[in-house]
């Protein structure tokens, strides 16, 4: 039982990640992720969600790695995208992915 809540709240997650108006609503501007760049924001936040004891540029070269991108990701890109990205997402995500779906 639990593992099925367990695999809806993941898909729950990937589908309210990937969603314009979820994106629309927890930018901090219009003008803000409407380009898909290397750090476009449904790869932002799976970076930030992801927990780890390593640093931040040696997460983000194996996110280049695993992702196929061209080139590597700087922290300056990560912060200046990361500052772009309402903390209303975190909670929204947990409300919809965690608690709606483990109830």
């Amino acid at each position: 039982m639990f593992g099925i809540k367990k695999k809806q709240a993941v898909e729950t997650s990937q589908e309210l990640i990937q969603d314009e108006e979820f994106k629309d609503k927890h930018r901090k501007s219009n003008t803000v992720f409407t380009r898909v760049r290397k750090l476009h924001f449904p790869l932002l936040l799976v970076f930030v969600l992801q927990k780890s004891m390593k640093s931040i540029q040696l997460i983000l070269n194996e996110f280049t790695v695993n992702f196929e991108l061209d080139s590597t990701i700087s922290n300056s890109a990560y912060t200046q995208a990361r500052a772009n990205l309402s903390h209303t997402a975190f909670i929204e995500l947990n409300q919809k992915a965690v608690v709606d779906v483990m109830l």
